[in-house]
């Protein structure tokens, strides 16, 4: 079963309007196919697929160079056969750093991750993961052959839910021999998918101003018809600066154009579902970019949406 809906991105334009650039289909609730019998479940579809390589270490002995394009493990899987060079192999003792960008994951009850391990033997592997790709927390390997990993493990001793975004792997010289030596990596999916979604500040805001302009008016109705989708869930709003002017100056900008994102959704989302919202103000605390730079500041200039659904989104719907 296929729920299919889409959302509507806004980006600047070179000439002062905005304009409409993209329109991507949003696949949820989605199955796919491991093996012959068996299917796992990933609730964000495709959105569940890592989107970027931050490191990459190849082991000794290294994979031949056709199956060690760490690239080959981005997006969602397909794996066809195992001499096909569609996946990376990490080599004996390899490591490998991937980042989430349009979702992140949490700890639900059950299996949070799961990786696309391929190949005649299955590898064993460390996992560590992170909220920002500093900072990294073990959640235990693979041993046993099971692809599925709970980052219960990380979660101790907290009282708050985090989000991580990334995801760090080792190889345990389990098998060190032939084409492909250690883990073969085709897909990482997060089964406890959070929605994350990035809106320019200059898309919703003139310069210093934290008023939306009509266009942004227009760009956050249109979420409305996906997150219909997602019936109950917790929207978090992030404000972020660049780092010019003063840090108070930076945090109240930061605070006041998250509140007006929040108040927007708030009467936008009224009647689609049951949402409860939550701002979150960072000033110029959090850069994704070189604040040196005319285009870094365009880029830390962003208000970021986290949509966390709520438990019953992550359990499998019924086959007919």
């Amino acid at each position: 079963m296929k729920t299919i809906y889409t959302f509507i991105f806004f980006l600047l334009c070179s000439t002062p309007l905005f304009s409409q650039i993209e329109f991507e289909e949003m696949d949820f609730k989605k199955f796919y196919k491991v093996g012959e019998n068996k299917e796992i479940f990933m609730p964000l579809g495709k959105i569940s697929f890592a989107d970027s390589v931050i490191s990459f270490k190849e082991g000794s002995p290294k994979a031949l160079k056709e199956f060690a394009d760490p690239k080959n493990c981005l997006g969602e899987t397909d794996f066809v056969r195992y001499l096909e060079p569609n996946y990376v192999s990490i080599g004996c003792g390899g490591e490998l750093v991937v980042q989430f960008k349009d979702n992140g994951f949490i700890d639900i009850d059950g299996p949070d991750l799961y990786f696309f391990e391929i190949g005649p033997s299955v590898e064993a592997f460390e996992v560590h993961i992170s909220e920002d790709g500093k900072t990294w927390y073990p959640v235990g390997d693979t041993h046993g052959g099971s692809s599925y990993v709970d980052i219960a493990s990380a979660e101790k001793e907290i009282n708050y839910k985090r989000i991580y975004y990334y995801i760090k792997i080792k190889d345990l010289h389990f098998f060190c021999r032939g084409p492909t030596p250690g883990a073969d990596i085709d897909a990482i999916a997060t089964i406890a998918g959070v929605l994350k979604i990035d809106l320019q500040a200059n898309l919703l805001f003139d310069t210093d101003k934290y008023n939306l302009k009509e266009t942004a008016k227009s760009a956050l109705d249109s979420l409305k018809n996906g997150l219909g989708q997602i019936p109950k869930a917790e929207i978090i709003i992030e404000g972020h600066t660049d780092a010019d002017g003063s840090d108070e100056y930076n945090q109240t900008l930061s605070k006041n154009r998250a509140e007006s994102v929040k108040n927007h959704l708030e009467k936008t989302l009224k009647e689609v579902g049951e949402y409860t919202f939550e701002t979150k103000f960072y000033g110029e605390e959090k850069p994704i970019s070189d604040n040196t730079t005319t285009q870094g500041k365009q880029q830390n200039r962003r208000v970021e949406i986290v949509v966390i659904p709520d438990e019953e989104f992550y359990k499998p719907p019924k086959k007919k």
